[in-house]
């Protein structure tokens, strides 16, 4: 009894469905779903029974085939449903007023005007002075700033020219915490940077790329003669399809009846030579200097021994004539303009929250305890060493000419 009145109850609301739909307007947007208009009763069929075909009755049943497929559906039991009004998008006035102008525009046979969209300015930042200022639409957006990243590549780094680095959360091996407020963070890759250069030829810059390792930016290069890959870090000034030049093994000797390279080729921005072969006054990076914006400037050099480097804090020091450096000032020269504007994005980059001293207890910090001050004592890190002022360094060392405390003040 209960059964046949779920049938009935089924075939009834099938045949008001079908009448609702034929009811409604053709021109209304209609969605199709393959739906069985099968009944109540049906559910509590074996379900290697079918539905008939078209015309027939739902309720009569079928043998199902051998190969186990699943339930075939008629094209006559399929139900319509009338698609919402919130999955529609309206047209504006102002794109209906601009959709006729360009139809009478076609019909007269004038040319379309371009549209262009404004490309360094949204709703959500703007870029002013090769800095992309963020516009205060969320509290974490007010101040958020940082250089313009448009230039570099999108996709991931070479993966033979790199390797997963695996995060220490500020711990060395016996799991101490060696350095403070360090862990979590987005997943980074190592970039094997070329900083010695020892294969000496022509280079090209085949790409930008970022580093979430470092300040600075990175250029992928190619050698011209054996097309191997390699990354260094980008000079101001170097873009896509420059090329640089590897001294490294010393400034090759000019064939008979040519003229030496000259020197304002040798100093080319992203060029490598060693410091015996850069003239004095040079501006070279990547032999001490690789934040982004930074630089030294050759003082002395000489054939043999040592030359004299003034670095960014004015230090000057002693580096073997030797060595190798690149000419020219790191790029990305606007990283110290930044500001993340949140604490997550801070949190994203692998460091973690930075708790004062003062807000400490005692026994957690020398500066903990009581109410909003210290005590009068004198400023200490939570080791108890002096800070601001206070000298760490007591040795002379015999590398550092002129050190930068001595430099600042001359």
């Amino acid at each position: 009894m209960i059964v046949n009145l779920l049938r009935v109850s089924g075939l009834a609301a099938a045949s008001l469905a079908s009448a609702a739909v034929a009811a409604r307007p053709a021109a209304r947007t209609l969605r199709t779903w393959a739906v069985p208009a099968v009944s109540a009763g049906a559910l509590f069929r074996d379900s290697t029974t079918t539905l008939a075909s078209s015309g027939s009755s739902p309720l009569s049943r079928q043998p199902a085939a051998s190969s186990g497929l699943p339930l075939s559906i008629g094209s006559a039991s399929a139900l319509t449903q009338v698609r919402h009004k919130t999955f529609r998008k309206s047209l504006t006035k102002a794109f209906k007023k601009r959709k006729a102008w360009i139809d009478q525009l076609r019909a007269e046979g004038k040319p379309l005007p371009e549209r262009s969209l404004p490309v360094l300015e949204n709703k959500f930042w703007k870029v002013v002075g090769g800095m992309k200022i963020y516009k205060s639409v969320s509290p974490g957006s007010t101040h958020r700033r940082h250089p313009t990243r448009f230039h570099l590549h999108k996709g991931s780094a070479v993966w033979r020219l790199s390797y997963g680095k695996r995060s220490t959360g500020g711990r060395n091996r016996t799991g101490r915490i060696t350095v403070r407020h360090r862990g979590g963070g987005h997943k980074k890759r190592v970039r094997q940077v070329d900083f010695m250069r020892k294969v000496p030829g022509a280079f090209e810059v085949v790409r930008l790329e970022y580093d979430p390792n470092r300040t600075a930016e990175l250029c992928l290069l190619r050698h011209l003669a054996t097309n191997e890959f390699s990354y260094i870090i980008r000079p101001a000034g170097i873009e896509p399809g420059a090329i640089v030049h590897s001294y490294r093994e010393g400034i090759p000797e000019p064939a008979e009846g040519q003229q030496p390279i000259p020197r304002s080729q040798l100093i080319q921005p992203g060029n490598c030579l060693l410091l015996k072969d850069i003239p004095i006054g040079t501006q070279i990076h990547c032999m001490l200097c690789r934040s982004a914006g930074t630089s030294g400037q050759l003082l002395f050099t000489a054939q043999q021994g040592f030359a004299q480097v003034r670095l960014s804090s004015s230090e000057v020091r002693l580096i073997p004539v030797n060595a190798t450096a690149t000419i020219g000032v790191v790029g990305n020269e606007m990283h110290m303009h930044r500001n993340w504007g949140k604490a997550g994005a801070r949190r994203r980059k692998g460091w973690r929250p930075i708790v004062r001293g003062i807000a400490m207890s005692a026994f957690a910090h020398p500066h903990g305890g009581g109410h909003k001050s210290k005590g009068n004592k004198a400023p200490r890190s939570i080791w108890g060493w002096k800070t601001k002022g206070w000298k760490t360094v007591r040795r002379k060392r015999w590398f550092v000419v002129t050190p930068k405390w001595k430099a600042r003040k001359q």
